[in-house]
């Protein structure tokens, strides 16, 4: 799919601010606007705040699955920006259905009062459920755009800052803070956990590790073509560290020179090009 949305809008953070946010604005806009007449149907103040929370209640619930889904999916294979739409369109679908089957079920005595059909109350729920949300949507999504665009001004101002030895790696996390810097030699695997990875490398005499918070996509596009070689959808390797290529059972698998360093798998996606760098070095 073309014209994917940047990760950010679906990061598990911003979309537990994006549900818990937009949950706060519901519950003031419908205590104090009292949209859909909603005022007729409880007697008092305290029954109305009641249902008021159980109502942005669900909405958390719907929301929060809802985005956790996405989240998973988006990771995998991204998401468009006409995906990201109908994904919205079916939240507020879902959440439409079921206050309006509420409506009808738990209130039925005032629906049959102001004659309410379902279809009528589905229509009506379906339109003002889109343009409330429409607001607290699109301040988060703006923020959540403003926030990312100054952590990678913040990331690029501490690379230009850096006075590093252009024979070291460098590895920062997705904030753009340096967290290791270490000769190439050094650093035989890289492996992805989420979002995070962890550098194994030589520290003295012995095999150290360091996890950070970033991506395996984000480190192998940052050393291309400086002798780290992604070989599998969980691991990067340095080429300049690797013994042996050889099959282990069905599987194509590298040996390092060192040999408290594990083998480590090559997926047939990445073999040609992990021979191709190998039979280069």
């Amino acid at each position: 799919m073309k014209n994917k949305i940047p990760s950010y809008f679906y990061s598990k953070t911003n979309s537990w601010w994006l549900v818990v946010g937009t949950a706060l604005y519901l519950e003031l806009f419908i205590l104090i606007f009292e949209p859909f007449r909603s005022r007729v149907l409880v007697n008092n103040d305290w029954e109305y705040l009641l249902w008021t929370t159980i109502v942005v209640g669900i909405f958390m619930a719907v929301i929060g699955i809802s985005r956790l889904l996405m989240h998973y999916y988006g990771k995998k294979r991204g998401i468009s920006i006409v995906a990201y739409a109908f994904w919205i369109f079916i939240e507020v679908s879902v959440i439409t259905l079921i206050f309006s089957l509420m409506l009808m079920l738990v209130f039925w005595y005032v629906a049959k009062e102001y004659e309410w059909t379902f279809f009528v109350l589905f229509k009506d729920i379906l339109l003002g459920t889109a343009f409330t949300l429409l607001m607290p949507y699109t301040i988060l999504l703006l923020s959540f755009a403003y926030v990312n665009a100054k952590n990678e001004v913040v990331r690029l101002n501490g690379l230009s800052d850096q006075k590093a030895l252009p024979d070291m790696y460098h590895f920062y996390d997705e904030r753009g803070e340096l967290k290791l810097s270490v000769r190439p030699e050094m650093v035989y695997y890289i492996e992805s956990a989420d979002n995070y990875v962890t550098i194994y490398y030589i520290n003295g005499a012995k095999l150290d590790k360091l996890m950070i918070r970033n991506t395996l996509k984000n480190i192998e596009w940052r050393f291309r073509d400086k002798g780290l070689v992604r070989c599998h959808r969980s691991y990067i390797i340095n080429i300049r560290r690797v013994s042996v290529i050889r099959k282990q059972d069905c599987d194509v698998v590298v040996d390092f020179t060192d040999e408290r360093v594990p083998a480590i798998p090559v997926s047939k996606g990445y073999n040609d090009l992990v021979m191709q760098y190998f039979s280069v070095n």
